[in-house]
């Protein structure tokens, strides 16, 4: 399975390829966006230019790479006031080497040309019930998708629904939360109210039966780094000084949203632990409730990717050593690392090892 950007304000009507209703960045698409720093195309022709002193000046056509395949933070295509395509125009003109063959060469033009992106993005079409309105009336069926859930390629948000699947298929993403596993459940889909993006959770509604006649409105938090935008036959055209006009140059672009690092405090952790072991970690981790039931040497990534607002990563228990001059107050130090085909906003995916929190064991 695949993380907290900002704090919610108010909710804001998004529409675009990703029509969120959110307080972070979301994606606003129009079909097509152009990136355009000198406000014109800088005069190209076929058979290139000549300067002011009548001598021919050589244009270089861009070279489009066949598959695009990126990886960063949810801002790098998700922005309230950007559309998507505006944002991946921003990254080519920033970086033309993850784009063309030839980036290098364009690298001193392209910042200084017109770049337009077509993703083929189509406006939402969650447009039900806000988010208060129908999380208001989901009770404790409330959950975070799970580790051993798939990574979703998406194209646009309307792909969501096709990719978490039939009622069958949802069902068995429900059956693996705790939380929103029903008895006897059935007639799983994804409703089309209004999605919410709050920190690192994409939140949609799921309903179902319970024993075949109840109905349950469920809300499901998708950790963002569980979402890939893939678009085959992305659309690129670039025009400028010194480049060649080129045309809906065509890629197949997979953008990988990575993990944000940054861990949420954990507070009023308490266990009870004897003297003895309270620096014996995964005794403690027992204590404190984060173990697997019933597997007291395994942690249960679930609850601390939860607890800790680090999704989609493999934790181990460090050490358990005593707060100096606090009586009872331990600080417990764990290491995260992603997940396999997860990586954190900056692409890497080492270890993170400076995970504390201080628990009172008693």
């Amino acid at each position: 399975m695949k993380i907290k950007k900002i704090k919610l304000l108010k909710a804001l009507a998004l529409t675009g390829a990703f029509g969120i209703v959110a307080t972070v960045p979301v994606i606003v698409s129009s079909c097509s966006s152009t990136s355009d720093n000198n406000g014109g195309n800088g005069n190209n022709n076929n058979n290139g230019n000549q300067d002011g002193n009548g001598q021919q000046q050589t244009e270089i056509t861009p070279t489009i790479k066949k598959e695009v395949s990126l990886s960063g933070a949810l801002s790098k295509i998700y922005d309230a006031n950007k559309s998507t395509s505006d944002l991946i125009a921003e990254d080519i003109k920033a970086n033309p080497t993850n784009y063309f063959d030839n980036g290098e060469a364009l690298k001193d033009l392209i910042k200084d040309a017109t770049v337009s992106v077509n993703g083929g993005f189509t406006e939402s079409t969650f447009k039900g019930d806000t988010y208060e309105t129908w999380s208001a009336k989901v009770g404790d069926k409330k959950g975070t998708y799970a580790q051993a859930s798939k990574q979703l390629d998406i194209k646009s948000i309307n792909d969501l629904e096709t990719q978490l699947g039939d009622s069958n298929n949802i069902k068995i993403i429900c059956d693996a939360i705790p939380t929103l596993k029903l008895t006897n459940g059935s007639d799983y889909k994804v409703e089309k109210n209004a999605l919410k993006l709050d920190g690192d959770l994409l939140h949609v509604n799921i309903s179902a039966k319970e024993n075949g006649t109840t109905a349950v409105s469920m809300d499901l938090a998708i950790p963002v780094s569980d979402l890939n935008l893939k678009i085959d036959a992305l659309k690129i055209s670039v025009s400028g000084t010194g480049i060649k006009e080129s045309t809906d140059l065509t890629t197949n672009y997979k953008f990988n949203v990575g993990i944000d690092n940054t861990v949420k405090p954990i507070t009023n952790a308490t266990g009870t632990v004897t003297a003895g072991d309270r620096e014996k970690v995964m005794t403690v981790m027992k204590a404190l409730g984060y173990t697997v039931s019933g597997q007291d040497d395994k942690l249960d990534n679930d609850k601390l990717s939860d607890a800790l607002g680090l999704y989609n990563c493999n934790f181990e228990a460090v050490s358990s050593k005593p707060v100096s001059g606090q009586a009872n107050k331990y600080t417990i130090t764990l290491k995260a690392t992603p997940n396999e085909g997860y990586v954190w906003e900056d692409g890497t995916n080492n270890p993170k090892t400076d995970i504390t929190f201080e628990a009172t064991l008693n």
